[in-house]
């Protein structure tokens, strides 16, 4: 039997019925100029077939894994477990790269200094990348800092390369999160060392599709960001380096002003302004929390739908 050298990068996607789009989503990656990878896919109990779509690829880099259903976070930590490789790329089952993306990751991550590295990426909805054009390729030693002056939503799990080692280090996906265990986990990757960014615009969310994340989140009731317990654990244990508390917490702040805006636009005003008054700091970003508390009262509310229908359609 011929063997096979050990791939440098191990590129680990779940699988939940997308059986529609994951052979897209293989192709993809099958195109890549980098060649050293081996693809992982964790079949997370689908039943439209999904499995099936990609047990009929060839390819012998290609490696599927079934399991019975137990959450994106727990399929991502069993293709972490099976990896090879010393550096692990997510890709969601419905999304895309350029062909250039692992070869412009690994290019970085061959730097030598930071535990993870990601891409720009690009909004299928809007045909346009989410980071603008003047931020260049650097190397970043406060994440936090970093993504609430360009893009809070910048690290996405399909634009992701990170080190296998420190991503264990760091505690892997939460189990059970069902919202925001990819921004739960980047967060606490970024106390394990620095960042790199690439500017270069490889990856692509659709957010549009019907299976995304986004589209299954507007599908739920809100639900309060892991991060905010997750920072407040690792505070009260100080094992958040000093350097990254004030812009740890600015960032959780953020998330919870979000979190405040999700349970406006479901309708729940009183929980939104509990959580402004409990949880979220003025001082932090005092226009967006101005914004979500008028919103709890029934005038801001009004005036809120009024400006959105002065807004001009795309």
């Amino acid at each position: 039997m011929a063997s096979f050298p050990l791939p440098a990068v191990s590129v680990v996607i779940p699988l939940f019925q997308k059986a529609d789009v994951v052979g897209q989503t293989i192709e993809a990656v099958l195109r890549q100029t980098y060649p050293l990878f081996e693809m992982i896919v964790v079949d997370d109990g689908s039943t439209d077939g999904g499995g099936d779509v990609v047990a009929g690829f060839t390819d012998r880099r290609i490696r599927l894994i079934r399991q019975d259903n137990a959450g994106a976070s727990a399929a991502r930590n069993r293709g972490v477990a099976a990896a090879r490789g010393d550096w692990i790329a997510f890709l969601d089952a419905d999304d895309l790269w350029a062909g250039r993306h692992l070869e412009n990751l690994m290019a970085a991550a061959a730097r030598r200094d930071a535990v993870a590295v990601f891409a720009n990426h690009l909004l299928a909805s809007r045909s346009a990348p989410v980071m603008k054009a003047d931020v260049p390729d650097q190397r970043v030693d406060d994440p936090f800092a970093f993504v609430l002056a360009t893009y809070p939503y910048a690290v996405h799990p399909s634009s992701l390369l990170v080190e296998r080692a420190a991503l264990i280090r760091a505690g892997l996906f939460p189990v059970g999160a069902v919202m925001g265990e990819d921004t739960d986990t980047w967060c606490r990757l970024a106390f394990e060392g620095p960042f790199r960014y690439v500017a270069e615009p490889t990856a692509v969310y659709r957010d549009g599709h019907p299976t995304s994340a986004l589209a299954g989140q507007m599908r739920r009731r809100p639900l309060p960001p892991p991060f905010d317990r997750t920072l407040t654990a690792l505070l009260r244990h100080g094992t958040v380096p000093r350097h990254l508390v004030r812009s740890a917490g600015r960032y959780r702040n953020f998330l919870m002003l979000e979190y405040a805006r999700q349970l406006l636009d479901s309708g729940d005003a009183e929980a939104a302004r509990d959580t402004l008054r409990r949880h979220c700091r003025l001082a932090d970003d005092p226009v967006r929390y101005a914004r979500r508390f008028l919103r709890t009262w029934s005038f801001g509310h009004r005036l809120y739908a009024l400006s959105r229908q002065w807004v001009p359609s795309r």
